[in-house]
């Protein structure tokens, strides 16, 4: 499970540690479909119309997963630039195979109907 310190970590703010557990499965799931730099994960949130947090939400949870090795970042040169993309590690692909656990009650009656 993810833990969020307040003192590392001010601006991540959840009212409720379940849903930093689900944003962080949630971005596990988007960057195991395509590996991706945090500029864009943003755009890509903003293009599909789901929820598009800002930079000040994307980038101190992206932190947060790097710290619990969930994730890992690679650099790859795109021109001039060096872009840092993240990866899963095998702990963050395990949290993502175990993350329908997480989805029980209401919230999975509530996925169920929407996507039904």
């Amino acid at each position: 499970m993810i833990n969020a310190s307040k003192e590392k970590y001010p601006k991540l703010k959840f009212p409720h540690p379940k849903m930093l557990q689900k944003a962080t499965l949630f971005m596990l799931w988007l960057i195991n479909k395509k590996e991706m730099h945090g500029y864009e994960i943003i755009k890509t949130l903003k293009k599909e119309g789901g929820p598009h947090p800002g930079a000040n939400r994307i980038y101190p949870l992206l932190n947060l997963m790097l710290e619990q090795k969930l994730i890992l970042q690679k650099e790859k040169k795109n021109g001039q630039r060096i872009r840092k993309i993240y990866v899963l590690t095998n702990n963050g692909k395990e949290m993502l195979k175990n993350g329908k656990k997480v989805f029980t009650g209401l919230i999975k009656e509530f996925l169920k109907d929407m996507i039904a």
